[in-house]
């Protein structure tokens, strides 16, 4: 039998018609020419249009016809149904599309049908190779059915890699420690033993019963020793996971206390609630592409280049009544990178742009590194060596109990009675006021707004 021939629009037509073919043990040639839309000859030698169309008939010549196809009425609507998802929802792609395919995908191995790949499954996994391979590390938990679908047709489906192998580090399978194992199998076998073995094991528990009540009656009337009542640093070592401390006396009398080598050497959080500063993950990026939100008039679509090697993060900033979109346009801004990706009006963001605004907030301007940074460079800041946070916790309003304690200034420290000021990050603009306990809560917010503004750590 000899090879259809398949006249095709463009490149990705090309592509999508061979991955079809190939999956459905079909033989086509393709041809790509200056043309609107896909033709070749039916089964009757007439002339056909439609890329939907060639894809169905490269199908139905296959062996695989009824598991591509749908074998009932319903698996049949269900495939019509994602042909026309990818035709009216994913041109283009957005990533709230992407996110309710995702969702889709959350309860079932493949579209069209539960376990089985249909003619679906290879016409949205061609739809979208391209956004998925793009999606950054940070983006990978948030989309990971999509993800594992896509692994999953491009080992099955699509041997001759028509498209790309995503690269995603797969958890490894960690085997549970040899005692769990024992006393599983110890359990399994006081199960097989049935009634004989709770007999046996009632025996020893009423000897141990009988033996604690005589206990119990030889020392009724007799005063019991009195427990002595938790210290508070006991208490609190309990409360903090079973860290205890012991107390050592010397011969002076006096008494040291020694901690166990497994308590942690990490500082504790201060009293007012506040966090240290360096729980932040913040680098300097670059904006390479801004645009408005497709469903909120006052949000700014960003794309940031920070240096990492998936691409530019995806960022919406609600900056649009502030900063004119010409001056957002190839700015070098300051990103907080490690917060948890989240939807804003159906889009996603995987970043926050640091910004400085006035008491009033009706001035809002993005944070300008120095004149030479660099693109990707982390700040650091001095006295503050601890790696930041992987991902910072909402519930825990860890981003809220560090921001009140960063302020701004213009081109110089700015210098409050009685505190020092001294330098917290890699570039000489970025400054730190030592806080003192003692002084009081209120006076400690000083925000101070300019466009060309200084981090200082209150």
């Amino acid at each position: 039998m000899s090879a259809s021939l398949f006249t095709v629009p463009d490149v990705e037509t090309d592509r999508l018609l061979k991955l079809i073919a190939s999956y459905s043990g079909v033989k086509i040639s393709t041809k790509v020419q200056d043309t609107t839309d896909t033709t070749f000859k039916g089964s009757d030698g007439k002339p056909v249009t439609g890329t939907h169309t060639a894809a169905r008939h490269i199908a139905s010549l296959s062996s695989k016809a009824a598991q591509l196809l749908g074998q009932s009425p319903e698996q049949q609507a269900k495939i019509s149904e994602w042909l026309s998802f990818k035709h009216t929802s994913l041109t283009p792609v957005m990533d709230d599309k992407l996110a309710q395919l995702n969702n889709a995908l959350q309860a079932s191995n493949c579209l069209g049908s539960s376990s089985m790949i249909t003619l679906a499954d290879l016409v949205v996994y061609a739809t979208v190779s391209s956004a998925v391979l793009g999606f950054p590390v940070a983006q990978h938990a948030h989309f990971c059915n999509l993800i594992r679908w896509y692994d999953y047709v491009n080992h099955v489906a699509d041997a001759d890699n028509v498209y790309p192998v995503i690269v995603v580090a797969k958890p490894r399978f960690a085997p549970p420690p040899p005692q769990q194992l024992a006393a599983k199998e110890k359990a399994a076998a006081a199960a097989a033993n049935g009634g004989e073995g709770k007999q046996a094991n009632a025996k020893p528990a009423d000897a141990a019963t009988a033996t604690a009540s005589k206990d119990s009656k030889k020392t009724k009337g007799r005063e019991q020793p009195a427990t002595p009542a938790p210290s508070i640093e006991e208490g609190a070592a309990a409360g903090s996971g079973g860290n205890k401390k012991k107390e050592k006396k010397q011969k002076d009398g006096t008494t040291t206390k020694k901690t166990d080598a497994s308590a942690s050497s990490a500082p504790a959080p201060a009293v007012d609630g506040s966090l240290p500063v360096d729980i932040l993950d913040m680098r300097v990026g670059k904006i390479v592409k801004v645009g408005p939100h497709p469903n909120a008039d006052s949000l700014y679509l960003e794309e940031i280049d920070l240096g990492e090697p998936e691409g530019p993060r995806q960022v919406i900033s609600g900056l649009v009544k502030f900063v004119p979109i010409e001056k957002m346009q190839n700015r070098m801004v300051v990103v907080v990178c490690n917060l948890k990706p989240a939807k804003m009006r159906d889009v996603m963001s995987y970043g926050m742009v640091m910004c400085a605004s006035n008491d009033a907030h009706d001035q809002v301007d993005p944070v300008n590194p120095p004149e030479g940074a660099v693109v990707g460079e982390k700040i650091s800041f001095e006295g503050y060596t601890n790696a930041p946070e992987a991902q910072l916790n909402p519930k825990k309003k860890q981003l809220e109990k560090v921001l009140p304690f960063l302020v701004t200034d213009k081109g110089k420290y700015h210098h409050h009675p009685n505190h020092d000021h001294r330098l917290i990050c890699t570039y000489a603009c970025v400054c730190v006021r030592e806080r003192e306990r003692e002084r009081e809560r209120g006076s400690m917010k000083i925000a101070i707004f300019h466009a060309n503004t200084e981090f200082y750590y209150v």
